[in-house]
């Protein structure tokens, strides 16, 4: 009986120690019987510690003094206690957030953005994913790498990479969809493989190279289950680096066991904006995480967009579910920012994006909706209104490059406009050559940002000095000058009768020109009947009359 009970015990007790190293195995992974590790030096990377140890290099990362490496279980208790040393992660499995299975761009009033001609131009977007297919003909991708492997090819053999890119920046073209952003310049790294799995070392490498790349966004539409400390490092960088970082919160998945009560990792870290999925009713879709960290959701379920293969010799397309496929909303809606006001600081876009977003389920941030479901950018102005009454003459001189704001994102509509405002907005509209140089005026700075219109202006006859020889460019411009410089610069035409104002005289020097501007229902006078030519003009009121004479439909 003895002997039965001490073999039972000893069965019992080689049974623990197997499922004991199971359990290490299921939680730390290795590959060809080496652990995949970042390591954390402690002031610079010091790759002659391991040289003690066989160990596969995967990744350097300079900018927090790390590498990501494969060496033996068994040598890592020992690399913990090396002073050089500062600390040791196992490296994690992440995933791409989809499911098979476009009311998106409508919901977030896209439309609002595109009137104003705002379509993510010279942004640049990289998104960190299983690739994005090279031949799709409704993508514009600038560049990009493979970090899986040694091959140059950064070509998608998923199709996840390729959806989510769509939805950020499919072309405005007659063929497939539309992206949020449609000019932005996309960037391919390719961190996961064809099955959509990767380690978060790649992932890590991915976003070194967005920070090294000077990339305007990052979008990660994967997940872990975990925290890792090189991750919130790089993230860090891009942060300090200006870089809007983007993620998933996380589709409905088990993480050791336990449903998570926050949203999923990279998205929970603080540097990092994490996006929700909702269906076409406004509703928190059932896969998508939600949690305390929750920024904002955005549509993200039966999604149409851009995908890998080809269909009757044009790209593919494909409807995905997902976390995945809501984050490179707020992806595009960035650029989109990003574009608008290149001097604003990540808060205070973020900020802008929380102001704009619609409020769902509990009033204010909650665990379901964060902020609320993300809105497009209505207008690239602060201290625009809704709806003023100058807004079509503004939307088609911005759209049109002529109107650009001041940098700190305002239009400042009711302020009056200085001579040099004006001739630069008139030089932008006919297109003159802009190039700083000297001018015939000698209180035009040639290095002023007015100094080439003004001087190409001079050139074509549309300006003439004062009797002083003097432009005074940063004096405000009066009606009468408005009108001359508005007939030579378009060569309008048409009745030189003065239309009963009381206040221009035959022989005043603006006549000719106010009356032709006022018969081609570009200027107009007053209620009283006078048309008041020695009044300083508002940029609102400029931006009326050069809009009018520009594009006759406006009139």
């Amino acid at each position: 009986m003895k002997k039965f009970i001490i073999i039972c015990m000893f069965i019992l007790f080689i049974s623990y120690v197997f499922s004991g190293n199971q359990e290490v195995s299921a939680s730390i992974e290795s590959t060809d019987e080496k652990q995949r590790v970042i390591i954390g030096f402690e002031e610079k990377v010091e790759e002659e510690v391991l040289s003690e140890i066989p160990y596969d290099l995967h990744h350097t990362y300079d900018s927090f003094n790390a590498v990501a490496v494969s060496i033996p279980v068994e040598s890592i208790s020992n690399l913990e206690r090396q002073p050089e040393i500062k600390w040791i992660e196992s490296d994690q499995k992440v995933s791409a957030n989809a499911q098979k299975i476009d009311w998106g761009y409508e919901s977030i009033n896209t439309n609002l953005s595109y009137n104003w001609g705002l379509t993510g131009k010279g942004i640049n977007v990289a998104v960190i994913d299983t690739g994005i297919d090279e031949e799709h003909p409704d993508l514009n991708i600038k560049g990009g790498k493979n970090f899986i492997d040694t091959s140059s090819s950064y070509d998608d053999d998923n199709g996840h990479g390729t959806h989510v890119a769509g939805v950020i920046g499919a072309k405005d073209n007659s063929i497939g969809i539309i992206g949020v952003a449609p000019q932005a310049n996309l960037y391919a790294l390719k961190a996961l493989d064809r099955e959509g799995e990767g380690w978060e070392a790649e992932i890590i490498a991915g976003v070194q190279w967005a920070v090294e790349n000077k990339m305007d966004v990052i979008n990660l539409s994967l997940t872990s289950c975990k925290s890792s400390e090189a991750m919130r490092r790089v993230l860090n960088e891009a942060e300090k680096d200006g870089i809007s970082v983007v993620a998933a919160s996380g589709n409905k998945l088990l993480c050791s066991g336990e449903y998570l009560n926050d949203v999923m990792y990279p998205a929970r870290y603080s540097s990092v904006i994490s996006v929700g999925a909702v269906d076409r009713n406004k509703e928190r879709a059932l896969f998508s995480y939600g949690g305390d960290s929750l920024d904002f959701v955005a549509p993200g379920e039966s999604i149409y967009s851009t995908y890998t293969g080809s269909q009757s010799g044009g790209g593919a397309y494909e409807t995905l579910n997902g976390t995945s496929m809501a984050a490179p909303y707020v992806s595009g809606i960035i650029a989109l920012h990003k574009q608008a006001f290149p001097n604003l600081s990540l808060g205070d876009i973020e900020q802008m994006m929380i102001d704009h977003s619609v409020d769902l389920g509990e009033r204010g941030k909650d665990f379901k909706y964060g902020h609320g479901l993300i809105q497009s950018l209505e207008r690239p102005f602060l201290d625009v209104p809704t709806n003023p009454w100058f807004e079509p003459y503004l939307k088609s001189l911005y759209s049109n490059n002529v109107i650009k704001g001041f940098t700190d994102g305002t239009f400042r509509p009711n302020t009056e406009i200085s001579r040099e405002e004006a001739i630069t907005m008139v030089g932008r509209a006919l297109k003159l050559d802009g190039t700083k140089r000297p001018s015939g005026f000698p209180d035009v700075e040639a290095g002023s940002y007015s100094s080439g219109y003004i001087a190409s202006a001079e050139e074509m006859g549309i300006i003439e000095g004062l009797p002083s020889g003097d432009f005074e460019p940063e004096k405000s411009i009066k009606r009468a000058d408005i009108a001359l410089i508005i007939q030579r610069a378009y060569q309008l035409n048409g009745d030189t009768s003065i239309h009963g104002y009381t206040d221009v005289e035959d022989d005043f020097y603006a006549k000719d020109a106010i009356s032709k501007l006022s018969s081609g229902d570009i200027i107009t006078g007053y209620p009283d009947g006078t048309f008041r030519p020695r009044s300083n003009v508002t940029r609102s009121e400029f931006t009326s009359l050069l809009a009018k004479a520009d594009e006759p439909s406006l009139r």
